[in-house]
């Protein structure tokens, strides 16, 4: 279920929407034309930019737009266009506004200016809060970036501008402007700690040298799994860097060796990952993905999401192969997961179908519940999928 959202195909036009409630989007092919409406009617325009590979893209077409209180909003609101980014009409889009990640979720101004920016796809209610805090000249991006130019420097400013502006030009002088005017203290401070987590993960950088010079300091605060993980990010980042120069990169077994030799094995099962998922049904692919994932998400410390998301895929796909050993492993590591998580819809889902294709069907049912619960709770939208799932789970209990 949860890879359902990214078969769905997002057609390449702007047709796509052509629904009888949710967003209405415009069927103009310029954005020029769009721009002079906006003059003409007092709106924002919304812009859609996504790419036809995009999952999270597709889910914002296939569940969000369509619905009918954000169709309410926005077509109340906004002049609403989507464009391919990798069409010519989106690829001026994508060049004139820096777009480096989709969705990207543009409004502009009858100018062309942006009002406000974000990246990344949520559920209906996130969307409806994203555009009203577009339409407050007090908080959205423009407002957050006349703040900046005028000085402001604290961390909740920073923070929403850079979350707004991923490929903000002056990000790295704006953090640098920050730490520099911090002492050592201050810079281990949970401000400062959030700041640096969210936006340097370049291990070159003054800031991420203090860090590991301070590392122990860190650890006591912000405990040894956080400073892993950034440590890790840092190696990432690292990796990308240097590509080209492999002797560089050897240098980063000297911050942590044990680290190192985990980051690549996570880089190798996320290779296998990519192929497995690229072609389903080869048998050496599926085979190579379980070797790597064997020695990667056996380690500790594995990021729970990231065992749910591995542990799903084989839900999905070991029957393909009669592989009911993978299934198995699957068990393992999905109980690894419920354990870090154990008020996760997601990873309860996931743990209840494994479960009850296993023949446990009575645990699958309990575990099946309260993702429904949760599910609910929090109006994920295949919450009504989960309750469907309890019952056909219950009739093998009859």
């Amino acid at each position: 279920m949860k890879n359902l959202l990214l078969t769905l195909f997002l057609g390449l036009s702007v047709t796509l929407y052509s629904q009888e409630s949710g967003i209405k989007f415009s069927n103009d092919s310029l954005l020029s034309d769009a721009l002079l409406k906006s003059k003409k009617d007092g709106k924002l325009v919304f812009v859609d930019c996504y790419a036809v590979w995009c999952g999270p893209c597709k889910q914002l077409a296939s569940q969000v737009f369509p619905q009918k209180e954000v169709g309410d909003f926005f077509n109340n609101h906004f002049i609403n266009l989507s464009f391919d980014m990798f069409k010519p009409e989106g690829s001026k889009i994508m060049k004139r506004y820096n777009i480096r990640g989709f969705p990207t979720l543009l409004f502009l101004d009858s100018n062309g200016e942006i009002a406000h920016i974000s990246v990344g796809a949520g559920g209906a209610d996130a969307l409806i809060e994203l555009g009203k805090v577009a339409l407050d000249s007090t908080k959205n991006f423009k407002a957050l970036d006349r703040k900046v130019k005028n000085g402001d420097r604290s961390v909740q400013t920073l923070s929403s501008y850079l979350n707004a502006n991923l490929g903000a030009a002056n990000k790295d002088s704006l953090l640098s402007d920050y730490f520099n005017s911090k002492s050592a203290e201050e810079k281990l401070s949970k401000d400062s700690w959030d700041l640096f987590n969210n936006f340097i993960d370049d291990i070159d950088d003054p800031q991420f040298q203090f860090f590991l010079k301070h590392r122990n300091s860190y650890e006591l605060k912000y405990g040894k799994d956080n400073v892993d993980r950034k440590i890790m990010r840092g190696f990432d980042y690292y990796s990308y860097k240097y590509k080209e120069t492999p002797n560089k990169l050897e240098s980063l077994k000297s911050i942590d060796s044990l680290l190192y030799l985990k980051n690549l094995k996570r880089n190798e099962f996320q290779m296998a990952f990519g192929m497995s998922q690229s072609k389903k049904d080869d048998k050496g692919n599926w085979d190579n993905f379980l070797i790597k994932a064997k020695s990667y998400l056996s380690q500790d410390n594995i990021n729970p999401m990231e065992l749910n998301q591995a542990c799903w895929y084989i839900y999905e796909n070991y029957k393909t192969f009669n592989d009911s050993s993978a299934l198995r492993l699957a068990k393992d590591w999905s109980y690894k997961s419920y354990q870090s998580m154990p008020d996760n819809h997601l990873i309860n889902d996931t743990y209840g179908h494994i479960l009850y294709d296993l023949g446990y069907v009575s645990e699958a049912v309990k575990y099946e519940e309260f993702a429904a619960k949760k599910g609910f709770e929090e109006k994920y939208d295949y919450a009504k999928f989960y309750a469907d799932e309890v019952e056909r789970f219950k009739k093998k209990l009859k």
